[in-house]
């Protein structure tokens, strides 16, 4: 019997996926070659990792956490939340000083939280640090690694993705606030947030002021955590689904 997650990856997402597979830059860049994991080569030395929520293959490990081909990656535990409040969990730093911008790791964790009965525990990802490139990266990079992660990730069986949206008002050049929306990512609205913007009554969400107003946001949204529902046919994968859709 197809679970919900088959049937949704089956009429929504397989085409998009070998699409996405197929494109010249995942290509050269997302087709999990020539990566170092502590020291051993993927798909070589390494075909499949155990994780609390099942093995996951090589090549899926390289989509998960937006692996790039030719990258280092070093695989821990983390016991204590982050400096950026990143939950504990196991987490896979990547290094690769060709896509990814200079003096920066990417960080990407399978964090596990805890549900409504004391002995339910759902698997989620959070995505600690992703910083390409403005040179060494080809455009469609980020969207195409982060769309092979979603997809790996639901397939998986993970719950969501979270991750701080940062807006770079102090500085880094951060613009995740606002890019991430635009791959599907949600969050509640502060107190007041749009208080003298009568348009924006009733919005209640990030996006819901993006569907009345995407230049306010553009122009006014400020960082907070962010959460991708992984759920088949959620609010977050029509998003996605759409963007890329335009963009591939």
């Amino acid at each position: 019997m197809c679970s919900a997650i088959d049937e949704f990856y089956a009429s929504d997402v397989a085409a998009v996926h070998q699409k996405i597979l197929q494109h010249p830059v995942a290509l050269s860049h997302l087709s999990a070659e020539g990566i170092k994991f502590d020291g051993k080569i993927l798909g070589r030395d390494i075909e499949a990792i155990d994780f609390p929520f099942g093995e996951v293959s090589g090549a899926d490990l390289a989509y998960l956490f937006c692996v790039f081909n030719g990258s280092r990656v070093h695989g821990q535990l983390e016991r204590t939340i982050g400096p950026d409040n990143a939950p504990p969990g196991y987490y896979m730093t990547v290094i690769n000083g060709r896509v990814i911008a200079g003096g920066h790791k990417n960080k990407f964790g399978i964090v596990q939280r805890q549900g409504g009965d004391a002995d339910l525990f759902i698997s989620d990802m959070h995505i600690d640090h992703l910083y390409l490139s403005r040179h060494g990266a080809p455009p469609l990079l980020g969207t195409l690694a982060f769309a092979l992660c979603a997809i790996t990730a639901m397939r998986a069986g993970l719950s969501r993705i979270t991750l701080i949206a940062a807006d770079g008002r102090y500085g880094g050049g951060y613009v995740g606030v606002k890019v991430w929306p635009k791959f599907g990512f949600d969050a509640p609205l502060f107190e007041d947030e749009t208080l003298g913007h009568p348009q924006l009554d009733g919005c209640e969400t990030v996006q819901d002021v993006i569907r009345v107003d995407p230049t306010w946001w553009d122009t006014h949204g400020t960082q907070r955590l962010m959460e991708f529902d992984l759920t088949p046919a959620s609010t977050s994968w029509k998003k996605m689904l759409d963007y890329l859709t335009a963009k591939i």
